[in-house]
């Protein structure tokens, strides 16, 4: 399954924030990693499961540029998570070199 990144928002989640998780889901993405998408609730919060539902059809709804396949969505207690896995891994991640360093007697 890979690396597994985490990204959690409550359900009063303002627009600006929600857009910079889509960013930071789309460069987990990207680089290979899966990608999970907690909503949180609080208290009595937990009567709005609609709001954590939309939220994370909105975050299916963003992400189709990035290539991924995604999990249902599932509820455990006070959470609804659904998990994102790129379909393409390792291709976009950083190829790592082993420089050999040459002394130089000079």
């Amino acid at each position: 399954m890979g690396k597994l990144k985490e990204i959690r928002i409550g359900i009063n989640i303002h627009n600006r924030d929600f857009l910079i998780k889509i960013k930071k889901v789309n460069i987990f993405l990207l680089q290979g990693y899966t990608v999970k998408i907690t909503v949180l609730f609080k208290g009595r919060e937990i009567i709005f499961k609609e709001k954590g539902i939309e939220l994370i059809l909105k975050f299916q709804n963003n992400i189709k540029g990035v290539f991924f396949k995604f999990s249902d969505i599932e509820f455990e207690g006070k959470y609804i998570y659904s998990i994102f896995v790129p379909k393409i891994k390792n291709e976009n991640k950083k190829k790592k070199y082993k420089i050999s360093k040459k002394k130089n007697y000079n």
